[in-house]
């Protein structure tokens, strides 16, 4: 009777334990990676008018579905003359939407596009203060944001022209962990990768917690034979 008591007062207690000894390494896990912000899968060229004189940095933020619709663009910075465009343009592309818990879900994903003037000796960009806009998705997600930026040297020896797409992983800490070309100009896109590594990023956040992030980045290149200003 005594060894069959003990029994039944063990048993429980030991099933117990392992349920707790199970679910905490996943509920750990869950928290720290609940949510897995999109990305881009392509990317078409984005021309720079002639007629346009303007240099410098257009961010656009942009709400991915999980339906896989034409995404929602909000602009975050603007240079008239070419900010309709770009955003005409980069609502074309594809994307894949973000993961919350495991499954797809509404997600924003921020785009900067860098009009690249011909002559880009003095390579320091002005980053002006983003434009006020609805919150990003999902709710408690904040995407990574540009502090410092420059342009791209253009070589002397290079007749290329048009954008490079750059996929731009970033860590925690805000460094960049990776740049993967979506598009590349083969003159080209080793300056624009060059110069993206030189960008200072605070890091994307959710819930208040740093988490690694996407970043889109295009350099928009122009000849150096254009004026610009």
């Amino acid at each position: 009777m005594k060894i069959r008591m003990k029994s039944k007062t063990i048993a429980p207690a030991a099933l117990l334990l392992g349920i707790v000894l199970f679910c905490a390494p996943q509920a750990g896990l869950s928290a720290r990676d609940r949510f897995v912000p999109p990305d881009v899968t392509s990317a078409s060229e984005i021309p720079y008018p002639v007629e346009v004189l303007a240099s410098g940095l257009v961010t656009l933020a942009l709400n991915i579905s999980v339906a896989g619709q034409p995404p929602d663009v909000q602009v975050l910075r603007d240079i008239p003359g070419l900010t309709s465009l770009t955003s005409s343009i980069v609502k074309g592309w594809k994307f894949s939407p973000g993961k919350l818990d495991g499954n797809a879900a509404p997600s924003t994903i921020t785009v900067e596009v860098v009009f690249n003037p011909g002559d880009s000796l003095n390579q320091s960009m002005k980053i002006a203060p983003v434009a006020p806009t609805p919150p990003p998705f999902p709710a408690g997600y904040l995407p990574p944001e540009v502090s410092v930026g420059s342009f791209a040297l253009y070589q002397p020896n290079s007749v290329g022209v048009g954008a490079v797409v750059l996929d731009v992983t970033i860590d925690k800490y805000g460094a960049i962990k990776k740049t993967d070309v979506i598009r590349d100009v083969p003159s080209l896109t080793p300056e624009a990768i060059a110069a993206v590594k030189r960008w200072t990023i605070n890091p994307a956040t959710f819930n208040g917690k740093a988490i690694i992030s996407k970043l889109v980045v295009a350099y928009v290149f122009r000849s150096p034979t254009m004026t610009t200003r």
